[in-house]
């Protein structure tokens, strides 16, 4: 007989054990299968690139860090739990901080969290939609007894919502009822707990001007009515507590969490710059209300509706609350209230007729009765203290820029007291990685660069003297690393001429320290000499130090007579370690990381400078670490003066251009980082630059990505090309890739302005019939005379015109330029013109633009004044082809630019005649093409661009597609059809017809020149449709490209196709065409009417 085995345990305690591993596992189960995302699965994500994906109607849905956090289910234990949804928009960023002090607040929004939005172990971020099929916020509502609801998940700017009303309403009127509706769920699903309150966030763009509730005029308006009307059926049905609060227009927004689209923050942003401020005299008055008092209103929302219930028997209600200042100001007013307080010295464009729509007077007594609320902060503070904030702000900014760009300073220490790692220095450790490099070589003389050249073959001389069109004169030379050690900083090298005449050295022999020189020296020849040299770079900058391998240093010495340098070899502990050598490096065998090119001194002169003669310490830190300083200590005193009042006050304004008080101070420093993008330091000139949108339009985009399969198009079918480009183009308004600005403008003044051409002036029909103003085979200037024949069929008589046109025909070789000729034909035969009744404007099609001369770099437009404008020109409108705003031949404020007529325009219209002929960007083969020539100023980043980088380039895109990068093929239209992106790096100025060539082909433009405007750069937005790269990531460009996602790809290649007929002028036969295109003359016309509206404040 088998006796049991004796239980280890007793009996119940077993059972018990047992039992409790059940429950425990089926808890743990259900545990499970409520999360919103189950651990160790992640939904796919789309990459993103320059910011969230904002897919409302086709999110990707992740819980943050991908997967649940345990810990986080107990955070804030204890406290109530809210969900807010939308809550990494701008009014979530200011009242969830405000909700975890009392609540455990979970949000829920389509962005991935914002890095601004406050860290706290009481708030719990989900990323998905409140709209079905997501399912993050079904599963949130069965999973959390929520006490409340705040609703923020909307479309809340007009701009926004207005081009496309109808997915606006989908997100702003169906995410409300999908709330709702999932609330009832829930309550039905048997929730045991009672259904939350529910705070929905609306505008007071609901009201009709005039009348209490009506139909809205605006898009907005109507889509935020509809959604208030949701709620308020919606509760009755389902026995939800509801509360509707209706905002007036918020300011005093952060800059990091601020929609820089919105009129106010545009505004202040723009105020603080003195960059142009738009508006209409003719928008209804605005109702404002200060941030701080929107979130202390939200928050007495939230009490007023968390007391309703925990009081018995009150019975479920939909009510609507306004919080309003009870007061409406103009945008005009407003306008002047912000110069007052910011002193500020902004351009100003009103493009209304000073007839503003009347508004009622909303009231706050329900909000006061019922919540216990009353704004507090008057206009007058509200708007200093935003100013302040955002001045500070910028001083903020610039401080950590220096903390982690620059060697810290006495006035700049260290934050934690260690020099940082700066990303320059930290590169600069591999020196090995020199080997195989090609080289420019320069050294120090009194503090300029003179570069090393071996004009003869033989003797190597250092000068500062320059050869037309090919900038320094200097020697190529190519780098092979000596040894096999790869110590930090240090590599020995030898120096062998790139045309192989000989290798750079020293001779032996000579005195053993002294004058010496550097010659070129045959590997094997019979001269002995040192061949090999060590080169040293400084720990916190890319100063070298070149030395023999015995430890004697070559140093260089200014020899200031003849303004060159000569050599001598000194003993280290003569001098100690003397740093006076720079390389500029043309082209390595590898990709990404090239040692010294983050601290290029020769894009860096190019784009600060303004001599032609390179400073010894050129570098882009050395400009943006003296400029972050100064940013620092003034924005901080102007803050300070802000807040206290006594800021300068506003001055008067004039039409005349020339008259801008700041015309002439040299440009700022732009970084896309910074608050408001312009880095002020006080004694500079804002000039705006195209950057990424910090929050783009989130119902704008491409859903779902195409793909090469998609179906044909029966136009492109011959081709092969799919209907992907087509279909993307159709369902987009080609006002979506207009800046903000030009699309109020537009939208207010749809015609042409009135313009006059001027005629029967002497000269007039010769030069009119000069054959230099067909297209020619190259160099076509011939832009003006297209404009100019196609504006005469539009030209009304001069005393109705706004604007008069003068032909003057700048470029044309077997013709006079009769600029003076014809001006002083329009003054004396055109009244108003003298009287500055009548505007004045001309285009200008060379190179330098306004400045009547040329030059093969852009120095000669800077100091050297060997470029320079005409003084009649001083307030002329002028259309020209020149955008460089850091010289003296573009005026930004002033001028148009206009694309420069390309001499393939024949070609392009001939092989892309419309979109069909357009390949989609999937459907190429090769990832970026260019071909041009090395002349002029941006020779080194064209080499750099054209590098082979170790074979980077020769992979295949695509498979059976040939390499990725195409350089120098001469297959011009099949390099344009074929290829996604076409780099333009600058030329003898920085605009190039080439870009012209690539947008109407459907090849993304990548701009590397810096510090130029393209065309219409007032009205395009250009981060729509190319890529910047800095001319220093040049060593990781196919890298760059290729991590840009198809989708986004596929955007901008649908952007660019809606605007590309702005970049090609009509033929020579037909150029009344013009007339019924959107090509130049349609943009130069609405830019330049934009022009005409604007004043400028003088004074100092």
């Amino acid at each position: 007989m088998r006796h049991p085995r004796p239980s280890l345990c007793g009996r119940g305690p077993c059972r018990l054990l047992v039992i409790s591993g059940l429950a425990a596992l089926i808890v743990f189960t259900l545990l499970r299968s409520s999360l919103p995302i189950v651990p160790g699965f992640r939904l796919r994500v789309r990459p993103t690139v320059g910011g969230d994906d904002l897919a409302f109607l086709h999110p990707h849905e992740e819980h943050l860090g991908g997967g649940w956090d345990w810990k986080g289910m107990w955070k804030g234990e204890g406290k109530p739990l809210l969900l807010v949804t939308g809550g990494a928009g701008q009014l979530g960023h200011a009242i969830i901080p405000r909700l975890s002090e009392d609540y455990t607040v979970h949000v829920l929004d389509i962005a991935s969290r914002p890095a601004t939005l406050a860290q706290s172990e009481s708030i719990i971020y989900h990323r998905g939609s409140v709209l079905p099929p997501s399912t993050v916020l079904p599963t949130l509502l069965r999973s959390n007894a929520f006490r409340g609801i705040i609703d923020l998940a909307a479309v809340s700017l007009e701009d926004w919502c207005a081009p496309n009303e109808r997915n606006c309403l989908k997100v702003n009127e169906g995410g409300t009822r999908s709330i709702l509706v999932q609330l009832d769920k829930t309550k039905r699903n048997g929730a045991s707990t009672g259904l939350p309150w529910m705070i929905h966030a609306s505008s007071i763009e609901v009201f009709e001007a005039g009348q209490e509730e009506g139909l809205p005029k605006t898009a907005l308006g109507r889509t935020k009515l509809a959604a208030e009307k949701a709620v308020v059926e919606l509760a009755r049905q389902k026995g939800i507590d509801a509360l509707v609060l209706r905002f007036g227009e918020i300011y005093g927004y952060p800059p990091s969490s601020a929609i820089p689209q919105s009129f106010t923050s545009a505004l202040l942003a723009n105020a603080i710059s003195s960059t142009p401020i738009q508006f209409s005299s003719d928008a209804p008055p605005l109702d404002l209300l200060h941030l701080d008092d929107a979130v202390e209103g939200a928050l007495a929302g939230v009490t007023y509706m968390s007391r309703r219930s925990e009081q018995e028997g009150v019975t479920a209600a939909a009510q609507a609350i306004d919080l309003v200042a009870g007061q409406a100001w103009t945008q005009e007013e407003l306008v002047e209230r912000v110069r007052t307080e910011s002193g500020s010295m902004s351009p100003l464009r009103d493009i209304g007729y000073h007839n503003p729509a009347s508004v009622m007077t909303l009231r706050n007594s329900v909000a006061s009765e019922l919540l216990g609320w009353q704004p507090r902060i008057t206009l007058q503070d509200g708007i200093r203290s935003t100013l302040a904030d955002i001045t500070q702000s910028i001083a903020t900014w610039s401080r950590e820029y220096h903390s982690s760009h620059c060697a810290p300073t006495a006035d700049f220490p260290s934050v934690d007291g260690r020099p940082p790692k700066l990303a320059p220095d930290e590169r600069n450790k591999d020196l090995w990685k020199l080997d195989g490099c090609t080289v420019n070589v320069a050294f120090d003389h009194e503090g300029w660069l003179h570069h090393l050249k071996c004009d003869d073959g033989q003797h190597c001389v250092a000068d500062g003297q320059k050869v037309v069109a090919m900038n320094w004169n200097t020697s190529v030379f190519v780098l092979h690393r000596i040894g096999g050690r790869k110590n930090d900083r240090k590599v020995r090298v030898m120096f062998e001429e790139e045309k192989g005449t000989g290798w750079l050295g020293i001779a032996e022999g000579g005195r053993e320290y002294g004058e010496t020189g550097l010659e070129l020296f045959q590997l094997h020849g019979a001269r002995p000499a040192h061949l090999e040299f060590d080169l040293e770079v400084a720990t916190d900058s890319s100063y070298l130090r070149l030395s023999l391998p015995n430890g004697h240093q070559v140093h260089a010495v200014a020899n200031v007579s003849a303004s060159t340098t000569w050599f001598s070899l000194e003993a280290p502990n003569r001098l100690g370690r003397h740093f006076d050598m720079r390389m500029n490096v043309l082209c390595c065998p590898s990709q990404g990381d090239w040692p010294l090119l983050l601290d290029d001194y020769e894009s860096a002169d190019t784009r600060f400078g303004s001599t032609g003669q390179i400073p010894f310490n050129s570098s882009r830190r050395t400009h943006t670490c003296k400029r972050s300083e100064e940013a620092v200590r003034y924005n901080a005193e102007r803050s300070r003066q802000i807040r206290e009042g006594t800021a300068a006050k506003r001055s008067d304004t004039a039409w005349q251009p020339h008259q801008w008080a700041i015309k002439d101070l040299p440009t700022c420093w732009n970084d896309c980082d910074s608050p408001v993008v312009c880095v002020q330091t006080g004694d500079c000139r804002c000039v705006p630059v195209d950057c990424p949108p910090r929050r783009d339009n989130p119902l704008l985009g491409l859903k779902p990505p195409s793909t090469p399969n998609a179906g044909y198009s029966p136009l492109g079918v011959h081709k092969g090309y799919s209907g992907t480009l087509i279909k993307a183009t159709e369902r987009m308004d080609w006002q979506d890739v207009l800046l903000p600005q030009a699309r109020a403008y537009l939208a207010a003044h749809p015609d042409f302005i009135k313009v006059h051409v001027a005629d029967g002036y002497e000269g007039q029909e010769a030069i009119e019939a000069a054959k230099c103003h067909q297209l020619q085979d190259t160099h076509c200037f011939s832009a003006d005379n297209i404009m100019y024949r196609a504006m005469r069929h539009i030209s009304v008589p001069a005393e109705e015109a706004e604007l008069v046109v003068l032909p003057v025909y700048q470029h044309c070789t077997d013709a006079d330029f009769l600029l003076h000729d014809v001006m002083n034909h329009a003054v004396t035969t055109i009244p108003g013109i003298n009287t500055g009744e009548k505007r004045v404007s001309l285009i200008m099609t060379h190179d330098w633009g306004i400045c009547i001369a040329f030059a093969w770099e852009i120095w000669s437009a800077r100091d050297h004044h060997t470029l320079y404008p005409d003084w009649i020109l001083d307030n002329v409108l002028v259309m020209s082809v020149m955008g460089d705003y850091d010289s003296l031949c573009y005026r930004p404020h002033q001028d148009v630019v206009v694309p420069a007529r390309t001499c393939q325009s024949k070609s392009l219209r001939n092989t892309f005649p419309t979109i069909e002929q357009i390949k989609p960007a999937a459907e190429r083969t090769s990832l970026v093409t260019w071909a041009g020539t090395y002349w002029g100023t941006g020779k080194s980043e064209r080499l750099r661009l054209t590098c082979p980088r170790g074979g980077a380039g020769a992979a295949p895109l695509v498979k059976g597609g040939g390499p990725k990068s195409n350089w120098a093929s001469w297959h011009y239209m099949d390099d344009l059809t074929n290829s996604r992106f076409c780099p333009q790096p600058r030329g003898i100025a920085g605009w190039s017809p080439r870009t012209n060539d690539a947008i109407y082909a459907g090849c993304i433009p990548v701009i590397i020149a810096e510090g130029s405007h393209y065309p219409f750069a007032d009205f395009l937005d250009w981060s729509k449709f190319s890529v910047k790269i800095s001319p220093t990531e040049l060593d990781s460009v196919e890298q760059i490209l290729e991590a840009i996602p198809m989708e986004k790809v596929e955007q901008m290649q649908a952007n660019l196709a809606l605007v590309r007929d702005a970049f090609i002028y009509s033929g020579d036969e037909h150029p009344e065409e013009e007339i019924g295109r959107r090509g130049p003359m349609f943009f130069a016309l609405h830019e330049a009417g934009m022009r005409m509206r604007t004043e400028y404040p003088t004074g100092q």
